[in-house]
């Protein structure tokens, strides 16, 4: 239980910080550093995705929820919430 209060805290603080930081950077460098953490997102999910999906009991269950999500996520126009 304590790990999930520590995480929340420091998502929190550093939310807050990037917030304050944010407005001292140049847009191109926001753009790069938006890239790069997406790049470590995408190569982070892979790694995940090639290591657990032999062991999956349900793979097909891991399509299912891509497709559901990505559905949603365009129904609720979630692309133009984050770009405001």
């Amino acid at each position: 239980m304590i790990g999930t209060i520590v995480n929340t805290c420091t998502i929190l603080a550093g939310s807050i910080i990037g917030s304050v930081i944010k407005k001292g950077i140049k847009q191109t460098y926001q753009d790069a550093l938006l890239n790069a953490m997406g790049l470590a997102a995408v190569a982070l999910g892979i790694n995940t995705l090639v290591q657990n999906m032999p062991n999956s009991e349900f793979p097909v269950l891991f399509i299912l929820s891509l497709a559901a999500g990505s559905l949603f996520g365009y129904i609720v126009d979630l692309d133009r919430r984050f770009q405001n």
